[in-house]
């Protein structure tokens, strides 16, 4: 985990929110409007006094139009994707694959805690465009209720579970999570996960948004892809 507190976690990432906000040409009454909070909640949430809730911060991320990842950012209206001759520059110059932006150490994940709810630490190095590769820690909540809240948002999402039973619900639909189960599901429908457990819960989440997720289709296959790179 980072060495940042939680509070100083949300002190930066307020003042992103607020950027991001002010960026969009939205007040802070009006954004509170959107996601159903109050102004002055939205106002704590910019100075770092409060954190959103799951359910709230996807509704921002989408009504102010950034992604999610650019909120671990300094500057999360210019965030641009890594790039591949980038990464294969850095890769041919040798060295740490760290140094290189590859590979991302675990005491230097970006991380925010969200309100009454889990950790989210980022997984790489800088933002995906199109994507989230994320570790979410669920503190033990013995007997605790689901969340009040559904989330829902466009795109498709992927996780494991690495520790600990978490319980999930999509729809209707309700199960109990293992180390070593995994779910796949379409995140337009609404969803909800929590740790009714005196244990901690880890799980690894990959979330693609719709526009990543409708191009799926025009993506050459595993097996073309390979071809085109040994031959091509």
């Amino acid at each position: 985990m980072t060495d940042q507190s939680p509070d100083k976690e949300w002190a930066t990432l307020g003042e992103r929110i607020r950027s991001a906000r002010e960026s969009a040409g939205i007040s802070v009454r009006e954004l509170a409007r959107r996601i159903d909070v109050s102004a002055s909640h939205v106002s704590q949430v910019e100075r770092g006094l409060a954190s959103f809730s799951v359910r709230a911060l996807y509704s921002v991320v989408n009504i102010l139009g950034i992604s999610m990842d650019s909120l671990f950012e300094q500057s999360p209206d210019k965030i641009s994707a890594p790039r591949l001759e980038d990464e294969v520059i850095a890769t041919y110059k040798g060295g740490p694959l760290d140094e290189a932006g590859i590979v991302l150490r675990r005491g230097s994940r970006p991380a925010m805690q969200l309100q009454s709810g889990p950790r989210w630490e980022r997984l790489t190095v800088k933002p995906e465009v199109g994507a989230e590769f994320i570790e979410v820690i669920y503190q033990p909540a013995p007997g605790a209720v689901p969340p009040e809240d559904f989330i829902r948002h466009p795109g498709r999402e992927y996780g494991v579970i690495t520790k600990g039973t978490l319980s999930v619900q999509v729809g209707f639909g309700r199960s109990e999570m293992t180390v070593g189960d995994s779910i796949a599901f379409d995140s337009s429908i609404p969803h909800r996960f929590w740790n009714e457990t005196a244990e901690e819960v880890i799980a690894v989440w990959f979330v693609l948004d719709a526009a990543a997720h409708d191009q799926d289709a025009e993506f050459p296959s595993a097996d073309s892809a390979a071809h085109h790179h040994v031959v091509g």
